[in-house]
């Protein structure tokens, strides 16, 4: 019934693995663009122990609330950046357009122009002889911080800046947090083992940090060391909670309710910041606009006033 047709023919190959004697999740396997690391585990999980439909539940569950939480985070990052993106779109026109037609009104009267001027009509010019060439810049320095980003080192750049970004440093570890809670509880709650489910969690989370604080308690965990412990030496990326609620959880029996518990706790800690992030963030940009605005406006009128005092 999918109206995808690339989905259609997976699920197609789907039958066909399974009609030929493979798992279903030996078969999804196949597709790893379409089904991640966890979907497949979980799967096989629950093939495994025979709950097959509590683990699609389950799988069904994770999935849901890990696109609604990077909906959250996306949708709260898209009101800044489209201001920001039509402000310079506007003032790049208005130096290319506006600004000459000035220009040549103040050269006609001769009037001596104050250094704010000097430099809007500096830009302006260069804009206007070099656009072709600046925008082949843009696109170059672009494209090279693109292939740069996808390197080791790049990324490890970009996630220690978002890291201690005021405010999207606060959302960036939270978000990390139940990213990390919600994919072990669910893969934990459906049999998967712990040293497995680490594994998968890894290459779940996209912060290079986090990456390495689940990769050090695999190899803790691997050697008969709590995972709690883990999470509660870092603290400057993982909340106390979380390390706290898994050591109960650990000692109880119960690691994968407690986990849930934090990832639902830390989803609507994140669902109420990015509600309020339009609110936290439209005074500086109508700031950063007024100031822009106001720069622009003052450089422009200044001349004029001289233009009128000398007539």
């Amino acid at each position: 019934q999918t109206t995808n047709p690339k989905f259609k023919r997976i699920v197609g190959f789907l039958m066909e693995d399974i009609s030929s004697g493979k798992t279903l999740s030996g078969a999804m396997a196949r597709h790893p663009d379409v089904f991640s690391p966890v979907f497949v585990a979980m799967v096989g999980a629950g093939e495994e122990s025979g709950q097959l439909a509590d683990s699609l539940r389950i799988v069904a569950g994770q999935l849901d609330k890990s696109f609604a939480l990077q909906r959250k985070v996306r949708g709260a990052m898209m009101y800044p950046a489209i201001i920001m993106f039509v402000m310079i779109v506007i003032g790049i026109l208005m130096l290319i357009f506006v600004v000459p037609n000035l220009v040549s009104t103040f050269a006609e009267f001769k009037v001596e122009l104050p250094l704010s001027t000097r430099i809007v009509i500096g830009l302006s010019g260069l804009l206007r002889s070099y656009v072709i060439y600046l925008l082949a810049a843009v696109i170059f320095i672009g494209f090279l911080t693109y292939k740069w980003l996808k390197t080791y080192a790049g990324r490890r750049t970009l996630d220690f800046v978002l890291l201690h970004m005021p405010l999207i440093g606060g959302i960036v570890k939270q978000v990390n947090a139940a990213t990390t809670a919600r994919t072990l509880s669910s893969l934990i709650s459906s049999g998967v083992n712990m040293l497995e489910a680490l594994d998968i969690t890894q290459k779940v989370v996209q912060n290079t940090y986090y990456k390495d604080v689940i990769l050090k308690a695999r190899d803790g965990v691997e050697k008969g060391q709590p995972l709690s412990g883990f999470f509660q030496r870092e603290e400057k990326l993982y909340p106390i909670l979380l390390g706290e609620m898994a050591e109960v959880g650990e000692e109880t029996g119960k690691l994968s309710d407690m986990l849930l518990n934090i990832a639902t706790f830390y989803e609507a800690e994140v669902d109420a910041i990015t509600k309020d992030m339009s609110t936290i963030i439209e005074p500086f940009l109508m700031l950063f606009i007024g100031v822009a605005v106001g720069f622009f406006a003052i450089s422009m009128v200044q001349p004029m006033y001289a233009i009128s005092g000398a007539m």
